[in-house]
């Protein structure tokens, strides 16, 4: 498993502080700052992988902060090569930035309660390659669910592009996609550009990750 010094862990908590910092504004930064202040999930930002297992994606301490900076990262290319072959772009940066860094803030779970903990299971993580198992003390959710509710416990606002670019990003691998993503039927056709910008970023990075998790 991929091992991070207390430094790295640290640097990169300050890095995603200060991006936090010069994306955002007003009450929304004022609160995105207090949640993830060291004394409400600050803890779980730093720690968290961003999955629990070795042939998934970044299934280490630390991951998911990785993960997140590379989705952001692929996100803004993936912006840029989309105009490039004729795609209109009808959302702003900030709501690319938002909709990369918490699409998967269910991961990170609760204030003192991290989502991923030690797998205890010497034959899972020798065999099945489950570093990390589900804390079974939270209540369950899915992770888009608990996304949503931690936004709306910690009184973040997000528009309707932002909710659906981050209910979307896992695309048709979540069957409850299926009637968003699915039919023809004009009328319910998603009006935006973002959802599938935010699968795109996600989608590539996820592999890049898996690809280098199973290499380390």
């Amino acid at each position: 498993m991929k091992q991070k010094t207390e430094q790295e862990l640290k640097q990169n908590y300050e890095r995603f502080i200060t991006f936090i910092k010069k994306s955002f504004t007003g009450d929304r930064l004022e609160k995105l700052l207090h949640m993830y202040s060291e004394d409400e999930l600050g803890i779980n930002l730093t720690l968290s992988p961003a999955s629990g297992s070795k042939h998934y994606h970044n299934a280490y301490i630390g991951g998911y902060i990785d993960h997140i900076f590379n989705v952001t990262k692929s996100a803004l290319k993936m912006k840029e090569l989309f105009v490039s072959q004729g795609g209109e772009i009808d959302f702003s940066d900030e709501e690319l930035i938002f909709s990369c860094f918490h699409h998967d803030l269910g991961k990170l779970g609760i204030k003192g309660q991290m989502h991923y903990i030690p797998n205890d299971n010497d034959w899972q993580i020798k065999n099945n390659g489950h570093i990390f198992k589900r804390n079974e003390e939270i209540s369950y959710m899915t992770l888009t669910d608990r996304t949503f509710y931690t936004l709306n416990h910690y009184g973040i606002q997000y528009n309707e592009k932002e909710y659906f670019a981050i209910k979307l990003t896992d695309g048709m691998y979540d069957e409850d996609n299926e009637k968003y993503l699915k039919g023809h039927d004009i009328k319910k056709q998603l009006r935006y550009k973002l959802q599938f910008i935010m699968h795109w970023a996600d989608h590539m990075s996820t592999i890049i990750e898996r690809q280098n998790n199973i290499n380390l």
